[in-house]
């Protein structure tokens, strides 16, 4: 039977990213057919830039979708069916400081962990909850899926701004990226993985990755071949050397923890110093990412303008961030019950953690949302390590709406990638001094 087709609004169109996910929904056209495709971004020259390039591959590849580019909000929610929401507040130039203020005080300059992530966080919340808001207004039913960074704030900030809206769904491509990386090792398919998953977003661990066709857990048959060899990611030889370098990092997790898989970024909760002193203070990812993809992206899209055609221009795709996000949209669409890593309120999931903690764990998509595997009380060390790191997310969402200078202190000096309160405030004063357009506490 022919699948209904869906309007969808992607937020932040103006990311080097969204012709990669133009990719993935020419990909799935028949799985996630589209009626219309609504491009919205703020800055109206963002869009420009990749507008020709995103025309012609429709044209190209997906005939008779409807395609508007806008940066009005009234044009771009109205009778939206999924919103995907890929903003990032700040741009790049408030990435590059996010990154690059806290290596002053040796701490860990990084978009979504530590102080830097703290920042950009607070930059997030205004902005998504002022979006949410707005698709309310326009699309009562509409799907959010966020994929905003980091997405832990966010999604701490919209349940407690939005606590009744169940079609807001927080979900992050990490713990998908990895298992893509472990399908390549174990050589088989990532879609035949069933993963079980518990902590925060970019806070949790692995515990079994089963496999489909046989029931069997994957875990041993992975760690044994991780005692003799580096964790790579499954396209390495596209990646820059500071993210091999933390991929080697889930081996030294191991030696120390070897229970459950870690997430990539609790590197720089366990290593933070190391992490500090390996990083060069004048050029970070941001930079990395500038002079990489957003560079890339940019030329093939300035090329599809000037020749006004595809000639000699490969079709982008996203083999992780815009696959993900149109296969979990195409799971709720038409109720698939395919098993993703989300975000959700925790109510009993982990019953020895907080009831209203947004804790990341394996489920099944349905068109009511997510339908959560029960996890059961977790051990002291990840109790400790996960109800810290909640505190500092909740203190970090009520320090934004509160405009309260205290709970922002309180929240960096929780968090493991600072605790010294002298550090805290220092780095504190000065990323507000920086964000003062976007956010500034009392």
């Amino acid at each position: 039977m022919e699948r209904k087709k869906q309007v969808v609004t992607i937020v932040g169109a103006g990311s080097t990213r969204i012709p990669a996910l133009i990719g993935s929904l020419i990909h799935y056209k028949k799985e996630f057919p589209l009626q219309k495709l609504v491009l919205f971004d703020i800055d109206m020259n963002r869009i420009e830039a990749l507008r020709h390039y995103i025309e012609l591959t429709m044209e190209k590849y997906y005939e008779g979708v409807e395609l508007v580019f806008t940066d009005k909000e009234d044009e771009a929610y109205i009778g939206t069916d999924y919103v995907f929401c890929n903003m990032r507040a700040g741009n790049f130039e408030m990435r590059s400081l996010d990154e690059k203020i806290p290596l002053k005080y040796d701490l860990v300059g990084q978009e979504t962990c530590g102080p830097g992530g703290f920042a950009y966080g607070m930059r997030s919340i205004g902005a998504m909850i002022d979006m949410v808001k707005k698709v309310r207004e326009h699309s009562k039913d509409a799907w959010i899926l966020n994929y905003t960074n980091p997405a832990a704030i966010v999604a701490v900030a919209l349940d407690k701004v939005f606590p009744e809206d169940k079609k807001i769904l927080n979900i992050c491509d990490q713990p998908y990226s990895m298992i893509r990386s472990f399908a390549k090792i174990l050589e088989v398919d990532m879609y035949d993985i069933e993963p079980r998953y518990f902590g925060l977003n970019h806070f949790g661990w692995f515990t079994k990755l089963y496999y489909a066709p046989t029931g069997e857990d994957l875990i041993p048959k992975l760690k044994e071949f991780l005692i003799g060899n580096e964790f790579r990611p499954y396209n390495a030889e596209q990646r820059e050397q500071s993210w091999l370098d933390t991929y080697k990092n889930v081996n030294k997790m191991l030696s120390f923890f070897p229970e459950y898989l870690p997430n990539t970024y609790l590197q720089y909760y366990f290593f933070p110093e190391e992490i500090v002193k390996g990083s060069n203070p004048n050029y970070t990812r941001s930079d990395e990412a500038l002079n990489g993809r957003e560079r890339e992206v940019l030329e093939l899209c300035k090329k599809a303008k000037e020749q006004n055609s595809l000639d000699g221009i490969p079709l982008l795709a996203g083999a992780v961030h815009g696959n993900m996000m149109v296969e979990v949209a195409e799971s709720i669409a038409y109720d698939l019950k395919k098993v993703f890593v989300i975000m959700t309120r925790n109510e009993g999931i982990i019953p020895n953690l907080p009831k209203d903690a947004m804790i990341e764990v394996a489920g099944e998509l349905t068109k009511t949302g997510i339908d959560p595997y029960e996890v059961g009380e977790v051990d002291t060390f990840y109790k400790g390590l996960i109800e810290g790191q909640y505190a500092y997310e909740k203190l970090t969402v009520e320090s934004v709406l509160e405009c309260n200078y205290e709970k922002a202190l309180q929240a960096l000096t929780l968090n493991r990638t600072v605790v010294n309160p002298v550090k805290a405030k220092a780095v504190l004063d000065d990323l507000m001094e920086a964000n003062k357009d976007y956010w500034y506490l009392k």
